[in-house]
């Protein structure tokens, strides 16, 4: 008899619904062009790996990215889709 191995499928969601601790792969930035290029300039693009840090008051989040940490507002995160592990 073979050993099956269990993993844990992804699922896309917006990163606004990422919950603290989560960690998470950015698949896309559904955003105005301005505003994809300036999140691209953070290294907030697809591919990157990031972890939400803690919540912040009105619903955004600290999205650590490396070492770095930067706070996000909730239509920022609505805009950006994630593969949440």
């Amino acid at each position: 008899m073979r050993s099956q191995t269990i993993t844990a499928t992804p699922t896309l969601c917006q990163l606004c619904d990422v919950h603290v601790g989560q960690c998470a792969t950015i698949c896309a930035v559904n955003a105005a062009p301005q505003a994809t290029r300036r999140l691209s300039e953070l290294g907030l693009r697809p591919g990157a790996q990031v972890t939400i840090a803690q919540k912040t008051s009105g619903g955004g989040r600290v999205v650590k990215l490396g070492s770095t940490r930067y706070a996000l507002g909730t239509e920022a995160l609505r805009q950006i889709e994630v593969e949440a592990r």
